[in-house]
């Protein structure tokens, strides 16, 4: 080993005081258990793979790596899940080097270490997180492929430094360093098993080419929006007798956004008893209700749900499309101020659901909102009518809108659009606030129409839009040549994460039975983990 370092240039006294204190704090703490089935069947474990024990502590560790700068926008539930996936995906990669032989020596731990380079597994098989130079990179996380880099040198001499590795460890992984050598001597195998999975991977010129030219054809289009929001707002009259019919019908009711109050009801296991104690709990709560008591009084008393006990139960009307479809179908199944006659069953549990009344304004925004989508229809129906007879898209446009007299800049328009692609980046959208299945369709279209061809109307998430192609614009070989090394290496690597991805895939179906997670131990014990995560706040229905 100590040439290892020589080899390095590390011939300083200092150098050699640190390298020979690394060698005993391994072979001192060494763990003759490396590499191999994991403690009893009575530990605690997050997950046991393949006989291997994912301890909480080493959940943890992981965690505070990854998630260093805090979770964001991601549940913090999601965000260790991710972690374990990851544990799971190194030990299932650990025990395949095994059957192929493959090693990690004790100066290649070493050799990390004195660079500062700490890995930690992440799931190459998420979608969400699979790294792509070309597109995503995997930077909300802030490490490329699995490695972080820490600084375990002192400031002044710039040099690496026993004391300051040892608080590092200990500060951000909860570590000490025997666990830590070990824990790195596996994410490294694992590492190298990665690298081996993605190396057979090629990118040949002709595929390459074909790729380039189909992802850098550009299209433009000229285009118009009918929106809703703007018929709602000049077109759409709120005569009295017009909402009163509409709102004669149950079904235009159920329509009406008004916040909905609800009790939950967990049952505390699988077995028939406990669904049987919490449903009759939650019946003799709907039956008070039904009785007259106070909605939010008893929520704030009898629900288990976190997210809205303390509001008396209450959810605002936008949320409950979140929910799950029982929740829905049981808040659709009764007008505004009605209680559900039944109590609900979700996998959360039981419900006890009331919506709120309605106030006239209430009603009447949903009555504008409903008949503002079947006219938004007929008017971008009747201005892709009108193009497809030859009538240019501006003439058309006017003519259909002309009997609405405003100055709205939302006011439908024919504008033509900016360059587009087929993929989206590295052009820009097609069209601003568009929803994602409009931008799709617009860009199919874009690509698939001939010159000039008018599309039929496109659902959006506010209206209809009419679309138009102006033409395409295919690149040369000659920018390919240009562009050649970039391109490829951005192509191989999206190859290589999709390889390896599939393998994972592979090796995760082939091992599934050999595979448990303890979801009782998910974040971690408290003795070891500290702090545990925040519970969700949506954790209702």
């Amino acid at each position: 080993m100590l040439d290892f370092f020589r080899q390095k240039g590390l011939r300083s006294a200092v150098y050699g005081v640190i390298v020979l204190g690394l060698v005993l704090v391994f072979v001192l703490g060494f763990n003759p258990t490396a590499g191999k089935k994991l403690g009893s069947l009575s530990e605690v474990c997050v997950a046991r793979v393949k006989g291997s024990c994912i301890d909480p502590k080493a959940h943890r560790a992981a965690y505070r790596l990854i998630f260093a700068n805090g979770t964001g926008k991601m549940r913090q539930s999601m965000a260790s899940r991710i972690v374990l996936d990851g544990l799971i995906e190194r030990e299932l990669l650990v025990d395949d080097a095994a059957r192929l032989g493959l090693t990690v020596s004790d100066d290649e731990v070493t050799d990390a270490i004195m660079h500062g380079i700490v890995r930690v597994s992440i799931p190459s098989d998420n979608v969400m997180l699979n790294y792509d130079r070309s597109m995503r990179r995997i930077n909300d996380l802030r490490f490329n492929d699995g490695r972080i880099m820490m600084q375990f040198t002192d400031p002044k001499t710039k040099q690496f430094d026993l004391k300051i590795y040892g608080n590092a460890i200990k500060q951000y992984t909860g570590r000490s360093p025997k666990e830590f050598r070990e824990w790195q001597s596996r994410e490294i195998l694992a590492a190298k098993m990665r690298d081996l999975i993605r190396a057979p991977v090629r990118v040949a010129d002709d595929e390459a080419v074909g790729r380039y030219m189909e992802e850098r054809t550009s299209a433009t289009v000229d285009y118009v929006v009918v929106r809703r929001s703007w018929l709602e707002h000049y077109a759409i009259s709120s005569d009295a007798k017009d909402v009163a019919a509409w709102a004669k019908d149950t079904v235009n009711l159920a329509k009406v956004k008004v916040p909905v109050r609800h009790i939950l009801v967990k049952f505390g296991g699988t077995k028939d008893e406990d669904k049987s104690a919490a449903k009759k709990k939650a019946v003799d709560i709907l039956d008070r209700v039904k009785k007259g008591e106070d909605f939010a009084k008893l929520a704030k008393e009898f629900s288990d749900d976190p997210g809205s006990k303390d509001n008396g139960g209450e959810y605002p009307a936008d949320a409950i499309e979140k929910f799950v479809a029982p929740f829905q179908q049981a808040v659709q199944s009764v007008k505004p101020g009605e209680i559900v006659p039944d109590v609900v069953e979700t996998q959360f549990g039981y419900h006890v659901i009331k919506r709120a009344d309605a106030t006239n304004d209430d009603i009447v925004k949903a009555y504008k909102h409903d008949r503002s989508l079947e006219l938004s229809k007929q008017i971008a129906q009747k201005i892709a009518n009108d193009m497809k007879s030859g009538t240019p898209g501006e003439s058309a446009v006017k003519a259909a809108v002309a009997q609405f007299a405003d100055t709205d800049p939302q006011r439908p328009q024919f504008v033509a659009s900016t360059s587009i692609g087929r993929y989206g980046p590295p052009h820009g959208p097609p069209i601003s606030d568009l929803s994602r299945d409009a931008d799709e369709a617009v860009r199919k279209f874009a690509f698939d129409a001939k010159s000039s061809e008018v599309s039929d109307p496109i659902r959006s998430s506010d209206g209809f839009v009419v679309v138009a192609l102006k033409g395409r614009t295919v690149p040369t070989r000659a920018d390919f040549d240009k562009d050649r090394d970039s391109f490829k290496a951005n192509m191989l690597a999206v190859k290589q994460a999709e390889a390896l991805a599939f393998y994972i895939r592979r090796l995760r179906e082939a091992s599934k039975q050999e595979v448990k997670i303890d979801e009782n131990n998910v974040f971690g014990a408290k003795a070891d983990a500290g702090a545990e995560p925040q519970q969700d706040e949506d954790e209702g229905p």
